[in-house]
């Protein structure tokens, strides 16, 4: 009788385990953020859609020169790597990745109008731990639109996430980045030796990260 009920609370406990991870996949899916910069601009946070493409990929051959150099490397040349159907690619990865938990990708809007991403990687439930990453529209340089992006995503990766530590791996030459993080909360932590392969070549990484210390 004792090992049944033993055997009962076991399987309520992976039951309510399973319920609230279907709970938090299905209200992942529907993530908006919404945040204001220190000017009163509205930025939101949402899940990218397949109309995103041509704003994406204006964006981002126009701003080449700032993005590549901090970017994963690829066999592919700039522009290819920036195609409609790479971007409906990479939407229909997110919604996969997002519904298992494993990632938050989003997209920026600055008062309705696409401005960069916003995305939470690798995530890991169990230990609490994620990092993090962006990219901004030049246009919207030194607005805090950046900032503000990151601080939102922090809050809902901290709130209604449960994470305990964001992390994110800055290239020690990427000067933009590290002020953006600094602004947003996060520290630096140390520096990582030929930690990632961007722009073409392998690079040192500076750690940055933050730790929710009210859990």
């Amino acid at each position: 009788m004792r090992q049944r009920s033993q055997r009962e609370t076991v399987a309520r406990f992976y039951v309510g385990r399973v319920r609230d991870r279907l709970t938090a996949r299905q209200t992942s899916r529907k993530t908006t953020l919404i945040g204001l910069t220190p000017t009163g601009r509205v930025v939101t946070l949402r899940p990218p859609r397949v109309s995103d493409a041509d704003a994406w990929r204006r964006i981002r051959l126009r701003d080449q020169a700032a993005i590549e150099p901090f970017w994963s490397s690829s066999t592919l040349g700039w522009t290819d790597r920036h195609t409609e159907a790479i971007w409906i690619r990479e939407c229909l990865q997110s919604r996969l990745d997002t519904a298992a938990g494993r990632a938050l990708p989003l997209v920026i809007d600055v008062d309705g109008q696409f401005a960069g991403q916003c995305n939470l990687e690798w995530i890991d439930a169990y230990n609490g731990t994620a990092e993090i990453g962006i990219w901004v529209d030049s246009a919207q340089g030194r607005s805090g639109v950046g900032a503000t992006a990151v601080s939102v995503m922090l809050a809902h990766a901290f709130g209604a996430l449960g994470l305990h530590r964001i992390s994110a791996p800055v290239s020690v030459t990427n000067a933009v980045a590290k002020n953006l993080f600094k602004k947003a909360g996060l520290a630096h932590e140390g520096t990582m030796r030929d930690y990632m392969d961007v722009g073409g070549v392998r690079r040192d990484h500076e750690l940055w990260a933050v730790t929710n210390c009210g859990q």
